[in-house]
């Protein structure tokens, strides 16, 4: 039977629910906004299976073979996606051959949820950034079934949910191709679902949300939200919310200690921005997005060569594509606010004003400077040492 000690030992991914033979757990929202299984233990049989399929408690570990920076040839394919357009490529691919993809969308109220597309059309609601945790439901289960009828399936999602489908799968399927996504962590969709009501009370209702707006560039990128026909938009690195989730103030517990981000995941691909690449390999850098594309296993490599025709693409170096310093490769420290933040989102403070706490203080000014000091001085130090 699942039981949980501590916060940081559940992802979320909701395999263990998938699971039960006897229906008796369920995911609940905890006073942070995040999903957490609750057992009833009156109708628990200890069969164990939750624990088997448990992603934190048992790892899945895989391989690393090459990695990628890419795009895709067609351009406004690219501006649709967060950053080289690769997934798109991948699940049209998919699409070709009558299968089907599941991926993160939104519903009507701008929640995320993982949601299965088997047509062209529909594909579009799973392309571009939905900075929240998506809520995986029953779509192990139906991908298990799309499986088990022969039908090839795309399932992508962060490296946990991945590993959460391939424990509940329990066996591997050569009709079945899974991509991660490069992930700093996961927001609390408590902290989400109350800016976008602040918003909406301001702005009147909601008809879109795009988090990562390239009009402004890639590298540059906006939020843009559309309420009421009217367009209103603000780079990234002034919006609320946005600095709220870089800050890692509001992330899951898990995402402190997370089990994915080493270079030998679960999936058959990883895909992400290659932010850099104006330095590493500057003549694939036209400020439109370049992913960064990591395979792991045959399969993965197959599906990649499958959709080389339409993109531009070269073989690159893991660590300059992507450092060891990235937070999609280490897990992200604890703010030190997090406490006092989830605290005044309980008390009912407003998202806008609960952000002034990420305004640092003179005593980390004072920090930052002596830290840039320290800097030139060692650089100084090198050319006569």
């Amino acid at each position: 039977m699942i039981n949980l000690k501590y916060k940081k030992e559940c992802c979320g991914c909701n395999a263990c629910v998938q699971i039960c033979p006897k229906d008796c757990i369920n995911m609940a929202e905890d006073i942070e906004g995040f999903l957490y299984p609750q057992v009833e233990e009156s109708i628990c049989v200890s069969c164990g299976l939750c624990e088997r399929v448990c992603p934190m408690l048992n790892e899945k570990n895989g391989k690393f073979l090459i990695s990628y920076a890419a795009y895709a040839n067609n351009n406004e394919l690219r501006m649709k996606s967060s950053s080289g357009a690769i997934f798109p490529l991948c699940a049209e691919e998919v699409l070709n051959q009558q299968g089907v993809v599941f991926g993160a969308g939104f519903d009507e109220n701008f929640e995320v949820h993982h949601i299965a597309v088997d047509n062209y059309k529909d594909l579009l609601k799973l392309q571009g950034s939905k900075y929240m945790q998506s809520r995986i439901e029953n779509t192990y289960k139906e991908a298990e079934t799309y499986l088990k009828l022969g039908r090839t399936v795309l399932y992508s999602g962060v490296g946990c949910q991945i590993a959460g489908l391939k424990n509940f799968l329990g066996k591997e399927y050569d009709n079945l191709y899974t991509i991660d996504i490069l992930c700093h962590g996961v927001p609390s969709s408590k902290v989400w679902r109350k800016y976008w009501r602040e918003l909406k009370k301001n702005h009147g209702n909601g008809d879109s949300v795009t988090f990562r707006d390239k009009t402004t560039g890639w590298k540059s990128y906006s939020v843009k939200y559309n309420f009421n026909n009217t367009e209103y938009k603000e780079l990234a690195s002034k919006n609320t919310y946005m600095r709220l989730f870089l800050s890692d103030i509001c992330l899951r517990p898990s995402c402190h200690d997370c089990k994915y981000k080493s270079l030998e995941r679960p999936s058959d691909l990883t895909l992400g921005d290659s932010w850099g690449i104006e330095n590493y390999k500057p003549h694939m850098d036209d400020d439109k997005g370049t992913s960064v594309v990591l395979v792991h296993t045959d399969k993965g490599h197959k599906l990649f060569s499958n959709i080389k025709d339409r993109m531009v693409y070269e073989e690159a170096d893991i660590d300059k594509i992507l450092p060891p310093t990235a937070d999609s490769r280490k897990s992200v420290k604890m703010h030190v606010k997090r406490k006092q933040f989830f605290n005044m989102l309980e008390q009912g403070e407003s998202i806008e004003s609960i952000a002034k706490i990420l305004k640092p203080t003179i005593l980390d000014r004072f920090k930052y400077k002596c830290g840039n000091i320290l800097c030139k001085i060692k650089s100084v130090l090198r050319k006569f040492f």
